[in-house]
């Protein structure tokens, strides 16, 4: 099944769902970056929640996630756009931790403390940027905690990452729902229950449970649920030659001498796809 993004509203529009089937961004994302274990899962997790907090944003034109922590993991940066597409990197993928208590993933250990970093750039002036204390480093918690701090939106986030004993990833996805004005008090612990019963998200999705059937899974009441969009999602880079070129063009010249005469060209490495540009010196030159 190919990876996609299905939005719905639920009990007569006072719910909103969002589910994903990443299971193929975050292997692509694996592969590019080599990630261990715990590190497929946190890079995962942020990739999956920041792709479908983009396409909630009709005039997004760029968003950006970074989950700043103390732990081995370093930082989390992913980059999303209103269409589906997201990039993404973590400062250390060689880390592999012991499980935690409850035998997953110890993404919480692994990110530490911090902060959650938020920058929509909606072509304005100047970009929308929240910053909000990670919760527990777990991301989806993270996540949760934003939309109901930042943009005062009450949401339930679930995110996970299934990975197969060689590494790979096996399935991978998200759930966000969110609370619209109107909704009932009934409806609330309706949904909460049904919440309790999908604890096992990944678990659902390596099954072959698609994101169409999560939602009715989730909604309150599934007779009541409105199928909005299906969304196809992707991890690209948008990186090329001359997108790199521009920034070189305006270092100190004598710095990019150095490099030339040292070197005979000048190398540049995409952190989001590992793609190497190499530039030579009638190539940097001024016009």
């Amino acid at each position: 099944m190919e990876d996609h993004l299905m939005i719905a509203t639920a009990s007569e529009g006072t719910i909103r769902i969002y589910v994903a089937l990443t299971t193929q961004i975050v292997e692509k994302a694996r592969k590019i970056h080599e990630t261990w274990p715990t590190a497929t899962a946190a890079l995962g997790r942020v990739l999956t929640g920041t792709l479908m907090m983009g396409v909630m944003n009709d005039n997004l034109c760029r968003l950006t996630v970074r989950i700043s922590g103390n732990g081995v993991l370093g930082s989390i940066l992913a980059i999303s756009n209103q269409r589906g597409v997201v990039k993404g990197e973590v400062a250390n993928p060689k880390v592999d931790l012991d499980l935690n208590s409850l035998g997953k993933f110890d993404v919480g250990g692994a990110v530490g403390s911090g902060e959650m970093i938020v920058l929509k750039d909606l072509g304005l002036k100047d970009p929308y940027q929240g910053i909000v204390p990670l919760q527990n480093g777990e991301i989806a918690e993270d996540f949760a905690f934003y939309f109901t701090k930042s943009e005062q939106t009450p949401s339930a986030v679930a995110l996970g990452v299934l990975v197969n004993p060689d590494g790979t990833v096996k399935a991978a996805g998200g759930l966000i729902v969110q609370l619209l004005p109107g909704c009932s008090e009934e409806t609330i612990n309706l949904l909460e229950a049904k919440l309790a019963d999908i604890s096992k998200l990944t678990e659902l999705i390596a099954e072959g449970v698609t994101p169409s059937q999560l939602v009715t899974m989730v909604a309150p009441e599934p007779e009541k649920v409105k199928f909005l969009e299906q969304v196809p999602i992707f991890y690209r880079c948008d990186c090329s030659w001359e997108r790199f070129r521009g920034p070189l063009l305006s270092l100190d010249p004598g710095e990019i001498g150095d490099i030339l005469k040292e070197q005979g060209r000048v190398e540049v490495r995409c952190h989001f796809c590992n793609k190497t540009y190499h530039y030579q010196a009638d190539q940097l030159k001024q016009e």
